[in-house]
């Protein structure tokens, strides 16, 4: 299928009647059908974040032996609170960055609509675990450190977030022009922030408004549910398919069955580990030759990807920032709720409007005529990068030093962290960019999976380093955690400053 280059990132490619995956649909698709996908499925997240906390909490009292009015203070729960957290997105981590590769392939061939179907389907097995294992006087409730599993497990079987936000990037560039989806990616990532933000502040509204007690927090499980069972039921009715669906050959689909079990396991595991190492290969160095014939290897992918593997990890202190705030302050439910809202509510507005006038105004005009126009581009976005990841480092360290008893600073300075959310969709199209920059953008499909793998390993990473972290050092120095993640963003701030910006045109070779 042909693709017009001045299409715009707004345009759908494909028109007239499309047959989808599980039903039909005349409407074309479009990035836009997205739109409620991605809002309500963060709206769910958003709206559980706080009581998944509070569930943390209880359930390392109830395994401490220790009364529930009486715990909120003990650093042994803190502890064993964090470990049950880093527990559940280890386990989910690593079953995604397994599962994130074949899925991504399977989707490829049986279309986008049933994958996306598959991801959402996880996330609400996730919360019906949550529901059953606080719903008191039942074996889940009694064996909830050992059921709760049971939620990651089923939501890393199908890729977890990681495989939704791959397909959700894939299902956008099925539908629009290559080279210019900056602008939707964007908006799509804005728009995870603006359910994030509605998702805990419609919880506490809810929880807050039936009378003269507040419900319990748990209930807000019910709602999640509800929102993601509406959500699987438009994407099966409603959403339209983006691809063609394709069929493997018949000789590679029923392969298997003519192995023997132990050299099909062999084989399986074998195809796992290449799905989840190959794809990172793309950020070795390259041999490239300039138009002086001179051959130099280009580390500039790199460094960026390396960059983006730090911040990816450092970003892990937003969950142990929560029991931090919850500890230190004694907030309730609501209170952790309402303080989410505000995070997600700045990072939306960083989104979705500071970074657009940003580039708008700042960001080199692309001339497809000149080839050195490309370098400008690079420059701009490596410094947009180093001052995003710049400020978060300031932010996190400055939470560091004022006083634990200062409130109002925290928060300030966690509102601060959050207006640098556009560090991770401007290291995204840093990495593309060096990639066009080296002579290699038929390899920008690779480079999306290969940045979706890195985001999986980094999640597998990063809940064990924090909750390690902050087990260790909550009864001396619980702001270890912000050192921590100041640390991982300033090296990550000294990777973008070895990218090199060339004013010469180059051709990449592999060697």
């Amino acid at each position: 299928m042909s693709r017009s280059h001045s299409q715009s990132e707004e345009e759908p490619l494909l028109t007239g009647n499309i047959q989808s995956v599980g039903g039909s649909s005349s409407s074309r698709p479009s990035p836009y059908w997205l739109v409620p996908v991605v809002i309500v499925a963060s709206m769910a997240r958003g709206v559980s974040m706080a009581p998944r906390i509070q569930v943390y909490n209880d359930i390392a009292c109830r395994a401490l032996g220790i009364e529930l009015d009486t715990c909120k203070s003990s650093s042994d729960v803190q502890g064993r609170a964090a470990r049950i957290q880093a527990s559940i997105t280890t386990v989910m981590s690593v079953l995604s960055a397994l599962a994130t590769g074949p899925w991504s392939r399977w989707g490829d061939f049986h279309g986008r609509k049933p994958l996306l179907f598959f991801t959402l389907s996880g996330a609400f097995s996730m919360e019906l675990v949550y529901l059953l294992v606080t719903r008191e006087n039942t074996p889940f409730y009694s064996y909830a450190e050992q059921f709760i599993m049971v939620g990651p497990v089923l939501d890393g079987f199908v890729g977890g977030l990681s495989a939704f936000n791959g397909v959700v990037h894939a299902y956008t560039s099925d539908c629009t022009a290559p080279g210019s989806r900056a602008k939707i990616f964007s908006t799509l990532q804005g728009m995870v922030f603006v359910g994030l933000a509605i998702g805990p502040w419609l919880g506490g509204l809810i929880t807050s408004s039936t009378g003269p007690e507040p419900l319990n927090p748990y209930t807000l499980f019910y709602v999640s549910s509800t929102m993601n069972a509406l959500l699987l039921c438009f994407v099966a009715l409603v959403l339209p398919e983006s691809i063609e669906k394709k069929y493997e050959p018949l000789e590679a689909t029923t392969s298997w069955r003519r192995k023997p079990l132990k050299a099909s396991i062999k084989s399986g595991l074998a195809e796992l580990l290449a799905g989840l190492l190959s794809p990172i290969s793309i950020f070795f160095p390259r041999i490239i030759t300039n138009y002086e014939g001179s051959r130099k290897r280009d580390w500039n992918l790199s460094f960026a990807g390396g960059a983006l593997f730090l911040y990816l990890i450092s970003i892990g202190v937003f969950s142990i920032k929560y029991l931090y705030a919850k500890h230190i302050y004694s907030w309730t439910s609501n209170e952790l709720g309402y303080y989410m809202s505000l995070l997600w509510t700045t990072r939306a507005i960083n989104l979705l409007v500071v970074l657009p006038l940003i580039v708008n105004y700042l960001k080199p005009k692309h001339r497809p005529t000149d080839p050195l126009s490309i370098w400008s581009e690079l420059r701009f976005d490596k410094l947009l990068a180093q001052a995003s990841l710049f400020v978060d480092a300031s932010a996190d360290a400055l939470v560091a030093i004022v006083p634990s008893s200062s409130q109002p600073a925290f928060v300030a300075f966690s509102t601060l962290s959050s207006f640098t959310s556009g560090g991770n969709p401007t290291l995204h199209s840093l990495g593309a960019v060096c990639l066009h920059a080296s002579g290699r953008s038929s390899e920008v499909g690779s480079l999306f999976g290969a940045l979706a793998v890195l985001s999986a390993i980094a999640h597998v990473i990063s809940p064990t380093l924090y909750a390690v972290t902050y087990g260790t050092t909550v009864a001396t120095f619980p702001k270890a955690i912000f050192v921590l993640a100041a640390s991982l963003l300033g090296t990550a701030v000294v990777l973008l400053a070895f990218i090199r910006i060339r004013n010469r045109v180059t051709l990449a070779t592999r060697v």
